[in-house]
């Protein structure tokens, strides 16, 4: 698909054989039956291969994505994945603020406060990130350049965090390695890659469920139990840059 300077897409015909078809009879009847002249006949051909591609063009942005019965079921779980880990990111956070009236001064209990509010934003971001996966389909193509965008990304983020979110971003990197190659084969990789945001979301929602467990009983004068959480903390927000990663559009 061309797109023109004013940002008005014009369509391909080829792309089309129903309105070629239709327009090469339209010639050939108003020519050979009805003797009309040429070059009129070929401007009218031209405009019914034009104005038809467009229409067929409409008549395909309107279907809806949703048709796919597959990626309808994966979008429903994700997001119903993503309604249990807002809950779950409440429940930890609320716990965080009672502990803080005790321990008004450790930073660890502030940090998964934050991170756990991260954690509520991303509804709307991943509803953002569904339409964009939506618009891609219907593009015909997925766009590789995005892809390789949010692959760099995950690189400049793995030289700045130490070894333990690198291991995660090892993984994040690999997926969309993969997502990359698939694209340049011409393969729909929506599916992909809603599986592999599902699969990060079930992943942080299992690390809020340690934290809650943790805050029941937690002792801020016990180490051990600091160092869990420190740990536990650390891993929450490794996972959260992933998925800002994958839900922010490049």
């Amino acid at each position: 698909m061309i797109t023109s300077v004013n940002s008005v897409p014009l369509i391909n015909p080829l792309h089309y054989p129903t309105a070629i078809f239709t327009a090469a009879l339209v010639l050939v009847v108003g020519v050979r039956v009805f003797w009309l002249p040429r070059w009129l006949m070929l401007l009218v051909a031209v405009g019914i291969a034009l104005g038809g591609s467009m229409v067929l063009h409409w008549r395909e942005r309107q279907q809806s994505p949703l048709d796919d019965p597959a990626l309808s079921r994966e979008i429903r779980e994700l997001r119903q994945q993503v309604g249990f880990l807002v809950q779950a990111a409440q429940k930890v956070q609320a716990q965080a603020s009672r502990l803080l009236v005790d321990a008004p001064d450790l930073d660890l209990l502030v940090a998964v406060q934050e991170v756990c509010n991260q954690v509520q934003t991303l509804p709307q971001a991943v509803d953002q990130r569904v339409q964009r996966l939506y618009q891609t389909r219907f593009d015909g193509v997925l766009s590789v350049e995005d892809l390789e965008k949010q692959l760099a990304q995950v690189r400049r983020q793995k030289r700045r965090v130490g070894q333990l979110a690198g291991a995660q971003l090892d993984q994040l990197e690999a997926t969309l390695v993969r997502n990359i190659q698939y694209a340049q084969m011409g393969q729909d990789t929506c599916i992909a890659q809603v599986t592999a945001l599902m699969t990060l979301i079930q992943n942080t929602a299992g690390i809020l469920q340690q934290l809650q467990n943790q805050l029941r009983t937690f002792d801020i004068h016990n180490q051990q139990q600091l160092q869990e959480l420190r740990s536990l903390s650390e891993t929450l927000q490794g996972f959260e840059r992933q998925m800002t990663i994958l839900v922010t559009r490049p």
